[in-house]
């Protein structure tokens, strides 16, 4: 894990931002999986706004408002927020994870084509051909 930093304008101020390039694998597991309803893994459900907070209030480790706390995200200005959300989300791009998971539950592409490979055999008949 290492600490990244990126400097933002905050009304005017330039502020700088640090926050977790990695997260221990529990912690993630644990926000894709609050984050991802896979009941019907045809249908994944993906809660973008609960994964986005989450990754954020666990990855932020430097900032001008409290880094732990969900509402002072929340306050940010729109624009403000979407600078540190596009940076952060640069090491935390939930499609990734998802892969990770569906790799888990399908395989891999080339593991799966491997093992379903099918050959035709057709048995020997063993009566031969009848003459009239």
């Amino acid at each position: 894990m290492a600490i990244k930093s990126f400097e933002i304008d905050i009304d005017g101020k330039k502020e700088i931002i640090e926050y977790e390039d990695d997260l221990l694998f529990g912690e993630l597991e644990a926000i894709v999986n609050i984050s991802v309803d896979l009941s019907d893994v045809t249908k994944p459900k993906v809660d973008l706004p609960k994964y986005r907070m989450n990754i954020l209030t666990k990855v932020i480790r430097k900032a001008p408002f409290p880094i732990d706390d969900a509402t002072s995200i929340r306050n940010l200005k729109a624009k403000t927020a979407k600078q540190i959300i596009s940076e952060v989300m640069k090491d935390y791009p939930l499609m990734r994870f998802l892969e990770d998971w569906m790799v888990t539950f399908v395989g891999t592409q080339e593991a799966t084509s491997s093992l379903t490979e099918s050959t035709t055999s057709l048995q020997k008949v063993s009566d031969g051909t009848k003459d009239k």
